[in-house]
């Protein structure tokens, strides 16, 4: 099988989502999809110093955005390439005799 594509779209650039659409509509293996993501949630300010009865630490680990070239794709060219690996075979169909 052969690999599938996923083109992501940056936010606001719907005009070049529609013609990427239109452009891969016919070719099962490249899907078109506008990125949905709002900003980054995290505040880059500095967090106020725990109090001795603060018994609530920071529980957010590192940011859950796990390909930040993808994110430097989006904002550098309006767009990204990820390359998926082909959708798994089907189990042969059960023939009764």
């Amino acid at each position: 099988m052969d690999n599938r594509f996923l083109l992501i779209v940056s936010r606001g650039n719907e005009p070049l989502a529609s013609y990427l659409e239109q452009h891969f509509k016919s070719d099962s293996t490249v899907q078109v999809m506008v990125d949905r993501r709002q900003g980054e949630r995290r505040q880059t300010r500095r967090p106020p110093e725990p109090t001795p009865d603060d018994s609530s630490p920071e529980r957010r680990r590192n940011d859950r955005r796990g390909h930040p070239e993808i994110d430097n794709e989006l904002r550098l060219t309006s767009f990204a390439i990820v390359t998926l690996p082909p959708e798994p075979e089907s189990p042969p169909a059960i023939e009764f005799v």
